[in-house]
């Protein structure tokens, strides 16, 4: 099952109190995550890999993290968050529904259905809120109550700590993408690919609860190896999804990056843990063209 949206779960959770940790005890509290420092020319970028969604009892700074976080003038991410919920909400009503009158009954085979009815109420959310949701929207909201079950909080997550903590010392801000860019990936699914990931998200939901804390731990541990094993296994069922949200936006990214480190200004980057581990990850591509790249 796919989990590593992590921004969009940001983005529908950024208004949201959760309830107390469930699986947090498999957690370590000192987390001690990958980072990555890219150099060339004698200039200097900062690369970390974000988990949007936290207990609240996990520290993951570190010395070398703070003294980056000083030296920077920029701080990048993924999109900006302000006004999110309405930029969600104009284009979920716009792209996220069935037609009137159509329901997930209706187009979904009856197992498929049961299934997913029974993952809705696995992570405590309604199936008939589900009901009017084009397959996709239904995936991610199952994988985004998963987290919520889970206790995990954006309030604690990296990059909201990040940019509050750079806003307050007056920083400038870049950003990758829209909200409605982010959401466009699942949007432009084919019919099939739509229920391939629905398929996919149900039978994790129902087979693999623990997922949202395994990746957590694997982000925790700085294990970028087992956590990039875990996204393509994620993968496997939606290939245009991978191709579209993860190896596609880092390619788009890439000239951007480069254009941080070429501007004299050291910019410290901060984007889902995800799109930097693995074999089509930002640093890959980044190593591929020369940097130097220090970093698991």
């Amino acid at each position: 099952m796919m989990r590593c949206c992590f921004a969009l779960f940001r983005i529908f959770l950024v208004v949201l109190a959760l309830a107390a940790p469930i699986a947090a005890a498999e957690i370590p509290q000192k987390a001690t995550p990958a980072f990555w420092v890219v150099e060339k020319d004698g200039r200097t970028l900062y690369l970390f890999g974000s988990v949007h969604l936290l207990p609240p009892d996990i520290k993951w700074t570190r010395d070398e993290i703070e003294r980056a976080r000083a030296r920077s003038a920029v701080f990048a991410f993924e999109a900006p968050l302000k006004d999110a919920e309405v930029a969600m909400a104009r284009f979920v009503e716009a792209h996220g529904r069935l037609p009137q009158g159509k329901t997930l009954k209706d187009i979904l085979q009856p197992d498929l259905f049961e299934e997913l009815e029974k993952a809705a109420w696995a992570v405590q959310y309604p199936p008939k809120l589900l009901a009017p949701l084009r397959p996709w929207l239904a995936a991610v909201y199952l994988e985004l109550y998963a987290y919520l079950k889970a206790g995990y909080s954006p309030f604690y997550g990296v990059d909201h700590i990040i940019e509050r903590e750079a806003q307050a010392r007056g920083a400038q801000f870049a950003y990758f993408e829209t909200v409605e860019e982010q959401l466009s990936f699942f949007a432009k699914l084919t019919g099939d690919g739509e229920l391939n990931y629905l398929k996919a998200t149900v039978r994790g939901v129902l087979d693999e609860p623990n997922l949202p804390a395994d990746l957590i731990k694997a982000w925790a541990t700085g294990n970028t190896v087992s956590l990039a094993a875990m996204i393509e296994k994620g993968f496997e069922d939606v290939p245009q999804l991978r191709a579209q949200l993860l190896v596609a936006r880092n390619r788009n990214w890439l000239p951007r990056i480069i254009d941080m480190l070429k501007s004299g200004k050291v910019h410290f980057v901060t984007v889902g843990a995800g799109h930097l581990s693995g074999k089509d990850s930002v640093v890959a591509m980044l190593r591929a063209r020369g940097y130097r790249v220090t970093g698991p």
